[in-house]
This record gives C-alpha cells, structure tokens and sequence, in this order.
C-alpha cells in the first residue's frame, strides 16, 4: 500500500519555519502576562531610570538656562549688538532642550544625578561665575585701541563725553 502525503494548505506555514509574526505576538503577549515579582520590579526600576533622566534633563535645562541669563549680561559689556544676535541664535531654548537631553543620558549612562553634579560642582561654578565679569571687562580694557600714545588726553566725542 503506498501512502500519500497531503499537501500543506496554502496559508499554512511550511514544516519547520515558524512564522515570525504570530512567535513575536505570542512572546509579546507572554510578556504583558508576565505577573512575577521579578517581572515587575524590572518594571518599576525601568520607570524610575525615565523619571530619573526626566528629572535630570529638567534640572539641567534649566541650569543652561541660568547659565545664559548670567553670560548674556557679561557678555553684552565686551560683545557687539550683532555677535550678540548671533550668540542668541546659538544659545536658544531649542538648541538648550537638546543639550540638555543629551546630558541627561550620559549622567544617566554613569548613574550620575545632577544633583550629585551641583553638589560636586557647584561651588566652582559659582566662583567662576563670580569672577568671570571682572576679568572679561578687564580684557575688554586692555585689549582697547592702542592709537593713542600713552599720557595722551582722550578724544572728545561729538557730544562732548570723553573717549
């Protein structure tokens, strides 16, 4: 007696090779069920690393942000109107959002909080921003025109302030 093999349906998938879509929505599905504890503090620990790069992110936006609104004076006093523009266009809130972003995965990538940065960092920064205008002024002053022989009297300007 010879024994005939019926030929697999057409929609079926052939002997052997899974079918992708069906093994991957199976696997999700198996996932979402997935109930253990160990399932769900791998969770709860993944939502606290996003809230933790939300949290850097913001705090580090809106230390760039603090950091423009204490150059943009300073540098106003040694900077034209023009190269200030310029200056705005580059440090605008967009272009500081994504810096920010940025920042917060590399603090992320070392389990760095910016919190812990400002603790470490803080001071110095501070200090920097406590010195910077005097020295940005003085090299403003000694990098002035250097037309006029030392002992010579300033120029009168037109409305009869000094040079």
């Amino acid at each position: 007696m010879v024994k005939t093999v019926d030929a697999p349906a057409a929609d079926a998938p052939a002997s052997g090779a899974a079918a992708p879509e069906s093994l991957a929505s199976l696997a999700a599905e198996a996932t979402l069920l997935d109930t253990s504890p160990e399932r769900e503090a791998q969770a709860g620990q993944m939502a606290q690393a996003a809230e933790l790069v939300q949290s850097n992110e913001a705090e580090l936006y809106g230390t760039l942000q603090a950091i423009r609104a204490m150059a943009f004076p300073m540098l106003s006093m040694v900077v034209d109107a023009q190269r200030m523009a310029q200056l705005g266009a580059v440090w605008n809130d967009g272009v500081l959002q994504s810096t920010a972003s940025a920042g917060a995965a590399v603090l992320e990538r070392h389990g760095i909080t910016m919190g812990q940065v400002m603790g470490q960092f803080g001071p110095y920064i501070m200090l920097v921003a406590a010195v910077a205008p005097p020295v940005m002024l003085t090299k403003k002053i000694l990098s002035a025109p250097k037309d006029k022989a030392p002992g010579q009297a300033p120029e009168k300007l037109a409305d009869g302030q000094q040079q």
